[in-house]
């Protein structure tokens, strides 16, 4: 059951504030919450280990991710519980793809959402993330292109350069995670299936691996033009309006890629993970399908409790 892999830079952010729990959950419910209120401050280290603040933009970043956390809160939260809510009603029975990909597609449009909103709190009027994005240097934005570089090499490493039977086997040991993440233990017959499907996935780590540079390139060039000038001297054409627009239309571009070759390639791969997605749910027994559902259940428990949060 593989994660579909919108995002560079800002997918482990969103799988922080939590998006993700929408397509793999995390390993418990009190885990979720942990996790949720500690958001601001992981997201903040996590960027970091990416930009390298210096002392003026720290407190500036801080403020920026607190203010979209309290932003997601009141606002996503709700409807996350709804989608949570339509995953719940599909536990007990069969469903087909055509369903897996209507709940695939509700996924990628909350992301969306999470998307456009995070970026206009992000760049709104002067927001001091706004300020922090302008304010970033040549060395930083070095920092950022070598932390890619770093991270492609691993990712070369993984799923386009290594044994084709060790990148095989990563990826099925990825997918048999996720989905005991939520269905708990699989049998040996759900593990083969995940096997076989992984062959016939239609997977291409090169084709992967062009999206991924090029969303890279994309957000580097943008916060390159972003950063030409203070924000007290930006241009009409560069103001907070449109600096927001610039970003949203980065992250858009993540979700649905502006190469109509890799949007082929990812459409025939969706088909087939909602077709497995699909099969592998039909497989499950009563008791996998009821701890799915109660986890599921503890979720929206969870995530009611955090809306509740001042």
């Amino acid at each position: 059951m593989r994660c579909p892999a919108y995002l560079s830079l800002f997918k482990n952010l969103l799988r922080i504030i939590g998006a993700a729990l929408l397509v793999a959950g995390l390993q418990g419910c009190g885990a979720l919450r942990l996790a949720y209120n500690q958001a601001p401050l992981a997201t903040y280290w996590y960027l970091d280990d990416y930009i390298d603040f210096n002392a003026a933009q720290r407190p500036l970043m801080k403020t920026a991710l607190n203010d979209i956390h309290d932003w997601h809160r009141q606002t996503q939260l709700p409807l996350y519980i709804e989608t949570l809510q339509k995953l719940q009603s599909h536990m007990p029975t069969d469903i087909s793809a055509t369903q897996a990909c209507d709940l695939y597609a509700e996924v990628q449009e909350r992301l969306l959402v999470s998307f456009e909103g995070m970026a206009g709190r992000l760049t709104m009027g002067q927001a001091s993330g706004m300020q922090v994005i302008v304010s970033l240097d040549t060395a930083q934005l070095s920092h950022l292109e070598k932390k890619f570089a770093k991270n492609n090499a691993k990712y070369r490493k993984d799923f386009v350069d290594g044994p084709a039977a060790k990148m095989h086997e990563k990826r099925l040991d990825q997918a048999i995670s996720r989905a005991e993440m939520l269905y708990g233990n699989l049998t040996h017959k759900q593990e083969a299936l995940l096997d076989a499907r992984l062959d016939e996935s239609g997977f291409d780590g090169n084709t992967a691996y062009a999206e991924r540079l090029r969303r890279q390139q994309d957000l580097l060039q943008t916060l390159r033009l972003l950063t030409r000038t203070p924000a007290s001297t930006m241009p009409t054409h560069m103001d907070a309006p449109n600096a927001a627009n610039s970003l949203v239309s980065v992250l858009t571009n993540m979700a649905i890629s502006p190469d109509l070759s890799y949007r082929n390639y990812s459409q025939k791969t969706r088909l087939q993970f909602c077709q497995t997605f699909a099969d592998l749910h039909n497989s499950m027994s009563p008791e996998q399908r009821l701890k799915a559902l109660d986890k599921l259940r503890g979720y929206e428990q969870d995530l009611r409790v955090l809306m509740r949060q001042p």
